[in-house]
């Protein structure tokens, strides 16, 4: 069912948690695609572009520019692996256009943004931890030795998480690519490896 401009003005009145998130409308795509990560690995959520949550109502209203909010979400897709169902509107409230994404919960995998898994706490997003990735799984082993191999797999993709992030923050983008593609790449394998011993 498409979103109304009543929606929109029902989750403006809300604060921030943890199904909702507020973003001015150029945002870079990578922090969308993070955003997209911690929703679809805890519940799913709505995130609203075109306010800005520095300022009180109605000044906080700013609306967004539909050509750079469709180009940044493509590019953010593009950064998340698996993708969940994700549905993107462009809706106009009292003259100003706001972008609504909303973003459905995936069971059985757990959802990367550059080779790095995130979860939704609250308002915030953080990055993942061997711990919480055991919690958000839908079966928890009862094997010891299978357990102790699926904690081993939530260990090295929460490392993988925290190296991504380290070498993001020392070098420039250009020389981190080809390893972030790499990472991505290895980050999904142990998802799937993850769901595989669970099935």
């Amino acid at each position: 069912m498409p979103t109304t401009s009543d929606d929109v003005k029902r989750l403006l009145a809300e604060p921030e948690g943890q199904q909702l998130e507020f973003k001015i409308g150029n945002v870079k795509p990578g922090v969308i695609a993070q955003i997209v990560s911690a929703f679809a690995n805890s519940g799913g959520g709505t995130i609203v572009f075109g306010v800005r949550d520095d300022k009180p109502m109605p000044d906080r209203l700013i609306g967004i520019d539909e050509a750079r909010y469709t180009h940044a979400m493509r590019r953010a897709m593009q950064m998340v692996t698996p993708v969940p169902t994700v549905t993107t509107e462009v809706v106009s409230v009292d003259g100003k256009s706001f972008g609504v994404v909303k973003v459905e919960p995936l069971s059985g995998g757990l959802v990367q943004a550059m080779g790095q898994a995130f979860f939704r706490e609250g308002d915030r997003n953080s990055r993942a931890t061997a711990e919480r990735i055991m919690r958000s799984l839908p079966v928890q082993p009862k094997d010891p030795e299978l357990l102790t191999e699926v904690q081993g797999l939530a260990a090295a993709l929460a490392s993988q998480t925290i190296i991504i992030q380290e070498l993001r923050e020392a070098q420039g983008w250009k020389v981190q690519l080809p390893l972030m593609l790499l990472n991505g790449i290895i980050g999904a394998i142990l998802g799937v490896l993850v769901t595989m011993f669970l099935t």
